[in-house]
């Protein structure tokens, strides 16, 4: 998923509108998100941040290997139960158009109850790092979000992307991020087929598919992932976070079901990262986001006083990212508690920092982006 893009020029798109998050109320006044693209020197000096770290929440199942698909059958399946959280991408790698599908199915006497908490989807696309970030905003996105819920006797099945799966033709991509809260042990696959098949027939009889080159699947408990900046950001020194790299905590480490070997979800993708921190400076602080990894589109939630507000990143651009060195300041920031919520986007690279720094001082806008 990690992919090395040649260099383009990305599409410019206008400035998005702003959303409210799981039913919030719109973006706090005193906080003005004013996109800056920056240009950060590697010789820039920021003092790590010490963080408190706490992990939580829903079982992950993550459904990426392979990641281009050149053969129909199960790309990953696993039972589970309580609340869940399954993020998958996959390309269609072969000519014609095949069928992408996610199924629930009861395999016990007793029926049982789902909820479709939360959704991200997007696809199908050809533009890998447009449809990944559109499963990002989908995602957070709670004006937009349609809860459902059903029951399902044994033996009984119900697709999750449209009621019969999405069509894809050759090389495209279909990413997503779904929340559920499932009462029994439920069986959830994510399977490439034709066109016509018969979802329930083919989930029975499909075989698996092996993983490419990247071990990109499993499942993998507590989803969520706290940081509590333990000092008060208060401009006298810049202030650094890495997030999504193998420093630090790492990446979250699980189990393949399907060959019930040790699995590492390489770039946590599926895992929510909520980032607490305080400013106590009398100077506003610029809130820095600098994709050190890579090509980076996405989107985050800044949260302020009981209010959340939707950010594209970035937001005058369709990614960011073609040097180490290109960045984007989010928003100054004036004292109060804040929380950064964000998930790593299919198609992206990671790991991110998470800069904060006085206002006061200065850094040179970036350049401009040139054709390959």
């Amino acid at each position: 998923m990690m992919i090395k893009l040649k260099k383009w020029r990305a599409l410019a798109i206008a400035v998005l509108a702003s959303f409210n998050l799981w039913g919030s109320a719109e973006a706090a006044s005193n906080v003005r998100i004013t996109q800056i693209p920056l240009s950060i020197p590697e010789s820039f000096v920021a003092k790590d941040a010490s963080v408190k770290f706490k992990a939580s929440g829903p079982t992950l199942l993550f459904s990426d290997s392979p990641e281009m698909v050149y053969h129909n059958g199960i790309l990953y399946r696993d039972t589970v139960q309580g609340r869940v959280r399954l993020f998958y991408h996959h390309v269609n790698a072969v000519a014609g158009t095949k069928k992408l599908a996610i199924l629930l199915k009861n395999e016990q006497i007793r029926p049982l109850h789902y909820k479709v908490l939360r959704q991200g989807i997007a696809g199908p696309g050809y533009n890998y790092m447009e449809v990944g970030k559109k499963s990002q905003r989908n995602y957070f996105a709670s004006t937009e979000q349609q809860q459902s819920s059903g029951s399902l006797s044994f033996g009984h099945s119900v697709e999750l992307l449209s009621g019969r799966g999405v069509l894809l033709d050759t090389e495209q991509l279909a990413t997503g991020t779904i929340d559920l809260e499932l009462d029994r042990p439920t069986q959830i696959s994510v399977m490439l087929c034709e066109p016509l098949s018969d979802l329930e027939l083919f989930n029975d009889a499909a075989t698996l598919q092996p993983m490419d080159e990247h071990p990109l699947r499993g499942t993998f408990t507590k989803s969520d992932w706290e940081y509590t900046l333990k000092q008060p950001i208060d401009g006298a020194k810049p202030v650094k976070l890495k997030l999504a790299g193998s420093e630090g905590t790492g990446y979250i480490k699980g189990v393949d079901a399907t060959t019930k070997l040790s699995a590492e979800n390489y770039g946590n993708y599926g895992v929510v990262y909520r980032v607490n921190f305080t400013v106590a400076s009398e100077r506003p602080i610029s809130f820095i986001l600098n994709p050190i990894g890579g090509y980076f589109a996405g989107y985050g939630v800044l949260e302020h006083e009981g209010q959340r507000q939707l950010i594209a990143l970035p937001e005058y651009d369709l990614c960011l990212g073609e040097t180490v060195e290109e960045a984007v300041e989010l928003a100054k920031l004036k004292a109060g508690k804040y929380s950064f919520v964000w998930s790593p986007p299919g198609a992206s690279n990671l790991p991110i920092e998470l800069i904060w720094r006085s206002s006061k001082s200065r850094l040179n806008k970036a350049y401009a982006r040139s054709d390959a």
